[in-house]
């Protein structure tokens, strides 16, 4: 899939995270996804990330286009990036946002780079389910992520065992951060990942758009102006 044209600039960055560009040393979770919508889980591990790993920040990527998942029924990226705010407000650490359109990047390991060229001296860490790990491997270049930043990944109800026993896992497996060290997490040079045990929400995007199909016109209809 082609790249987007890239409109990243320190002004146009440092606006896309409220005025607020990271400082060095500083612990950021990167949590990308569609976010069709954003719902418990996300912020599950976006709580237990900065809970367990000793994040400053969690940054929601929301993509412009997942390369992994259809079009279809897939809502617009300004909706589902309101959506996310609206849903994490209240939440001052979380940052909802759309860092991918400005950086031109439709895949992971492109984010990344981008992201850690722009921002040398803040300690990335990349987020994810248990479910994305047990199919990391469809992802384009999935062995640069993890040699490019350090890992946690959360366990969710029915994937774990699947997820250890998953083909990256056993890749990297004597890369593996025992959960009691995770807090060091960020500070260890990749390749480095943990598996972080805890309470999450069984919720999904998929699950919330069947329970209510209608929600990005919902969304659609809230942001509208009067008339």
């Amino acid at each position: 899939m082609r790249q987007n044209r890239p409109f990243a600039t320190p002004h146009t960055l440092a606006r896309e995270l409220g005025a607020h560009l990271p400082s060095p040393g500083q612990r950021i979770g990167l949590l990308g996804g569609s976010f069709n919508p954003a719902h418990e889980a996300h912020l599950d591990i976006s709580l237990q990330a900065m809970k367990s790993l000793g994040l400053d920040e969690v940054w929601w990527l929301v993509s412009p286009q997942n390369p992994l998942k259809s079009e279809d029924g897939m809502a617009p990226q300004d909706i589902r990036h309101l959506q996310a705010d609206v849903f994490a407000a209240g939440h001052r650490r979380i940052r909802v946002t759309r860092l991918e359109s400005l950086l031109g990047t439709r895949y992971t390991r492109h984010s990344l780079d981008a992201l850690q060229k722009h921002f040398p001296k803040a300690q990335f860490v990349w987020l994810m389910g248990s479910d994305n790990l047990a199919q990391i491997t469809k992802w384009h270049g999935w062995q640069e992520i993890f040699t490019k930043t350090s890992i946690a990944v959360f366990s969710r109800p029915s994937y774990s065992l699947r997820a250890s026993a998953s083909k990256a896992a056993q890749r990297y497996r004597r890369h593996r951060l025992p959960e009691r060290r995770a807090r060091k997490l960020s500070g260890y040079k990749a390749p480095v990942w943990t598996l972080i045990h805890g309470k999450l929400s069984s919720q999904s995007s998929t699950k919330l758009r069947e329970t209510a199909p209608d929600w990005a016109d919902k969304v659609a209809l809230h942001r509208a102006p009067p008339s």
